[in-house]
């Protein structure tokens, strides 16, 4: 599994490396990734974790500038959200029955029973959990929020989700190039590190509750605040 992901990684920073030199053709890339990752349900199949890890690295080394990388990642998240979020309005129902989201109609029930769970905050929660990534905006413009309401959280999240990828990634590369590792274990640590705040993020309760035994009267306190809750959900 590690050879796999060492290829890939490989081939990526070599690409990266490559295109680099072309500013303008660097920003495009790191744009569409941005967008296409939020498209619903074809985001699946994109991943801009990896990518914007080691364009992190590649700041920190002195390969592309901070501000410019930072700016079209959000604006591609904002443009990938609204995207999704219109295909959930103009379609709402008949998405389950319109090629390609016909085909993930489990995928699209479990992001709306997310969006029913955190309501709007859903919106934001969903931009940092890879998977519901790509769900949750269309899924918002299927049950019917507000555009206006939808955009405020899709822009500050985006400010969030674009710095919360790039900075990890900058730190890494420059913590790893200290001690004389590859920026390629940028990827790998920043990508376990961020996994792990977006899984405590999204599952505090859950992970509280099992530890809610152990906790004495502050564990009560918890189990009595969201018990019910959750077993209700």
């Amino acid at each position: 599994m590690f050879d796999i992901f060492h290829s890939f990684s490989v081939y990526l920073a070599d690409f990266l490396n490559a295109i680099s030199g072309n500013f303008w053709l660097t920003l495009w890339f790191i744009f569409a990734i941005s967008i296409g990752e939020a498209v619903f349900v074809l985001g699946l199949f994109v991943f801009s974790t990896p990518i914007l890890l080691l364009a992190g690295g590649m700041i920190a080394e002195g390969c592309l500038p901070f501000w410019e990388v930072y700016f079209v990642a959000v604006v591609g998240a904002v443009i990938g959200d609204a995207i999704s979020y219109l295909i959930g309005h103009f379609l709402k129902d008949r998405i389950k029955h319109v090629w390609p989201f016909r085909d993930h109609g489990p995928l699209i029930q479990r992001g709306e029973d997310f969006f029913a769970h955190h309501g709007g905050k859903a919106v934001f929660i969903g931009r940092f959990i890879p998977g519901v990534k790509a769900m949750i905006p269309g899924v918002a413009g299927i049950m019917g929020m507000s555009y206006s309401h939808f955009t405020l959280i899709n822009v500050s999240s985006a400010f969030v989700w674009a710095a919360a990828h790039l900075l990890p990634g900058m730190l890494l590369a420059a913590w790893l190039k200290s001690i004389d590792l590859s920026l390629e274990m940028a990827i790998v640590v920043g990508t376990l590190i961020l996994t792990a705040l977006f899984i405590l993020l999204h599952s505090y309760r859950t992970i509280l509750l099992f530890f809610a035994p152990f906790l004495g009267r502050l564990g009560r306190t918890i189990q009595a605040r969201w018990g019910n809750n959750d077993i209700a959900h």
